[in-house]
């Protein structure tokens, strides 16, 4: 089955060799802008990250596609055939890398070593008592990424809570309730700008926001202003709604708020190969492709 790779900004090139290693037969196309339609006619597969512009419309012979991450957002165009499967990849070794970067950045915060950054660079020795921390955290979303973080983070003796939309605790008296709040939902059209204005204002003052999920779901301007008012404290933002951010970002210059370039984990090219061939081998069967998504969902 003739498979286009629409993996930009990762290299597909690496991506078709980790896929050639395991299937040498399969047939793939990288795909360009000036394709034509009768290349794309031929196209019954596609494995990437994003559809350009027109492209889902011009495939009349898809019958799967397959997003190279755990998010699928961009892979749900409008103009994607009705009954094509959407499947994601799962890969346990990212979600313990995204887990890890929640644990390491809700410590820095939770055991204030900004301040004592800012102290070096002072020169200035002061101490402030400290203890183990058990600060509240509420993780949303708790599906495999979720998870994990919420696994992890209780471990090291935070006090967790989980929240997806089967949680009976209204999100509202959660995030009133948490120092900690780490964002790990999937991006659907409830979740995009869910923490706003009025999602901060709930959160205690001197709160803390870890996003790992997607940029779309922070209301940028919103977390900007309740840092720099005082009432949170600061953000970790590894995701952002634009990506790669411009230099005259007004998020690069806020005190408090942490920016990382989307790389808290990511999936290795042979587990994204690895599931992929799986799944086309499936497909060929007859069969669904695991990890397939609800498409009016969108997870």
């Amino acid at each position: 089955m003739k498979t286009l790779l629409l993996t930009d900004p990762m290299p597909a090139d690496d991506l078709a060799g980790a896929i050639h290693a395991i299937a040498p037969d399969t047939p793939l196309v990288l795909y360009r802008r000036d394709i034509g339609d009768a290349e794309l006619a031929a196209i019954e597969v596609v494995l990437g990250w994003r559809f350009p512009a027109g492209v889902a419309a011009r495939l009349p012979n898809l019958k799967w596609v397959c997003s190279v991450a755990a998010g699928v957002e961009k892979l749900l165009v409008p103009d994607l055939a009705p009954g094509v499967p959407v499947s994601r990849i799962v890969d346990a070794e990212q979600a313990e890398g995204i887990a890890q970067f929640v644990v390491m950045m809700a410590l820095r915060h939770a055991r204030g070593l900004a301040s004592y950054e800012a102290q070096q660079r002072e020169r200035a020795w002061r101490r402030r008592p400290a203890g183990a921390t058990r600060s509240r955290v509420a993780v949303l979303g708790m599906g495999a990424m979720g998870g994990a973080v919420a696994r992890l983070l209780g471990t090291v003796g935070f006090e967790v809570h989980g929240w997806s939309r089967n949680t009976v605790t209204p999100l509202d008296a959660l995030l009133a309730a948490s120092e900690i709040v780490v964002c790990a939902l999937p991006l659907t059209a409830q979740t995009d700008s869910l923490l706003d204005a009025r999602a901060f204002a709930l959160m205690p003052r001197g709160g803390y926001l870890v996003n790992i999920a997607r940029g779309a779901h922070v209301v940028e301007a919103d977390l900007i202003d309740a840092v720099q008012r005082g009432h949170l404290a600061g953000a970790a933002l590894d995701v952002q709604r634009h990506e790669p951010m411009a230099a005259d970002d007004p998020l690069w210059a806020v005190p408090g708020i942490t920016i990382t370039p989307h790389i808290a984990a990511q999936s290795s090219t042979q587990t994204i190969a690895a599931q992929f061939v799986a799944g086309l081998r499936q497909l060929q069967r007859g069969e669904v492709p695991p990890q397939t998504v609800d498409r009016s969902r969108g997870y």
